[in-house]
């Protein structure tokens, strides 16, 4: 009866009176392949050139005839490797091919949740926009503003389908929504109400105070001319203050 291949290594390796360990020191190959081609046990391998490979220089170092040994082997156990690489082939085609319709409807799914997303999100903020108060902020001026000139300059920016009106009366808007107007102020306190309102006549108010008190103008009149060299100007030439009310 012939010997497997495994019990021709561990013969051979008996009659060399050498241990697996000792066998490591040389090849470099771990105990643990050695003890797996001794007792066939071809598992522990990755595949068919692995373990053809470790066989090869194991038995070299054993001085067996090398083409006996790959030939038993081929008719024993190649054919083997050979159904589990085919069996190995199909697993991973197979795994290719549920990844791809896996990942496709991952993306489908995703791209989906993200429209839906998108759309509802779209619709909440148009209706949001729509049944809330008009957004309206005012750049200038600021509350309680003292001037002394009476033109007041007012702008602002309210939503794009919303009126603007100040103390009643109607601003035009630029096609942002954005307004800038002037207003004549009377002397004393004014009281400006800025109101935006919406299509739902929804509004938002703003009140800004400002305070118009006109400057004094000084007039100075022209000093005589002198052909006096003094530093000090005489009495008389000294400049007139008039209080000019606007």
């Amino acid at each position: 009866m012939t010997k497997s291949i495994g019990k021709l290594l561990m013969s051979q390796r008996e009659k060399k009176k050498l241990t697996l360990e000792d066998i490591y020191k040389f090849i470099k190959i771990h105990p643990k392949y050695l003890y797996a081609l001794e007792n066939d046990d071809y598992s522990v391998f990755k595949g068919k050139v692995h373990a053809k490979g470790f066989l090869k220089v194991y038995s070299e170092f054993l001085d067996l005839n090398l083409d006996e040994v790959l030939a038993l082997w081929r008719r024993e156990y190649e054919g083997g490797f050979d159904a589990i690489d085919n069996e190995r082939k199909v697993k991973l085609k197979n795994l290719d091919n549920y990844s791809f319709v896996l990942t496709t409807k991952i993306v489908l799914t995703a791209l989906g949740i993200i429209f839906c997303i998108l759309f509802f999100g779209y619709l909440f903020y148009q209706y949001k926009n729509y049944t809330d108060a008009p957004k309206l902020d005012i750049y200038y001026p600021q509350n309680n503003l003292l001037l002394e000139q009476d033109i007041l300059d007012v702008t602002g920016k309210t939503d794009i389908d919303s009126e603007v009106f100040i103390n009643n009366q109607k601003i035009i808007l630029n096609p942002d929504g954005s307004f800038a107007t002037s207003i004549k102020l009377k002397e004393g306190i004014n009281s400006l109400k800025i109101t935006a309102v919406n299509k739902l006549l929804k509004k938002t108010e703003i009140i800004r105070t400002v305070i118009y008190r006109p400057g004094k103008v000084n007039i100075e009149k022209t000093e005589e001319t002198s052909e006096s060299t003094e530093s000090t100007p005489p009495e008389e030439t000294q400049p007139i203050i008039k209080d000019i009310q606007q």
